[in-house]
């Protein structure tokens, strides 16, 4: 994978490109707290079936914060600017945690997505009555606490590591309840397929919100996997993968 820069609203975006030339494209989005590592135990197989462009969100991995706050749409935009420098029109995306919230907003605002895949994502803000409390309380030594191997690896990373700052950057994109935050109903404009993967324990994506998408993508593949939590991608890679070949072969 290569490594590079673009620089968007004040911020050095990094991201890594690579895998088969002339491959379908496949954007890969991580969640919060997180840095294209999020797709380790995936990316070996990934890379030799697609292009791959995975991003680090500004703020994470080696990408910088920036001037712009930290939403949704911010991402959606930064990942578009990235695209574009790259000459990419075709895409398929593959969003983790925060990563699919923001690929749910790409493929409701961009025709050009082809599929979409997402694990453990929310798409509608009414899930904050259910986490609101324990987003506002987020703080340094609860993240020192119970993320302690994310922080260090962002501190290592990171080109300017401002471990408060960041925190405080993810809390308000997860409480944004404006224009630029969750994408709620516009989901029915996506046109692209989308496959909804769950991890069956998972605390953060409430069972029936997943389910729920379904009323405004009638035709979304739902996946529940089995002895995962909220990372399904590290805690079950193979039967995440295996359902990403399938949707892929449809």
């Amino acid at each position: 994978m290569q490594s590079k820069f673009f620089n968007h609203q004040g911020a050095s975006l990094h991201y890594q490109i690579g895998g088969k030339e002339a491959a379908p494209v496949m954007v890969l989005l991580h969640g919060g707290f997180g840095s294209i590592s999020d797709f380790e135990p995936l990316l070996p197989r990934l890379l030799q079936h697609y292009r791959v462009i995975a991003v680090d969100t500004r703020g994470h991995g080696r990408s910088t914060l920036g001037t712009a706050a930290l939403t949704y749409a911010q991402a959606a935009d930064d990942v578009r600017q990235i695209l574009r420098s790259e000459s990419v029109e075709n895409y398929s995306l593959f969003g983790f945690s925060d990563g699919g919230i923001t690929a749910y907003r790409l493929g409701a605002e961009d025709e050009n997505v082809e599929k979409i895949i997402t694990v453990g994502a929310e798409w509608h803000q009414k899930h904050l009555n259910r986490v609101r409390s324990m987003f506002e309380a987020l703080n340094l030594n609860i993240v020192e606490e119970k993320l302690s191997e994310q922080l260090a690896a962002y501190q290592a990373a990171n080109p300017e590591p401002d471990a408060e700052k960041w925190i405080a950057a993810l809390k308000a994109m997860w409480l944004d309840e404006s224009a630029s935050g969750y994408p709620n109903e516009s989901v029915r404009e996506i046109t692209a397929n989308v496959l909804a993967i769950r991890g069956e324990a998972d605390f953060m994506l409430a069972f029936d919100d997943w389910v729920e998408l379904k009323t405004e993508l009638p035709d979304v593949h739902l996946m529940n996997v089995p002895f995962a939590v909220h990372e399904a991608i590290k805690e079950q890679p193979e039967i995440v993968w295996a359902a990403v070949q399938a949707f892929q072969a449809l």
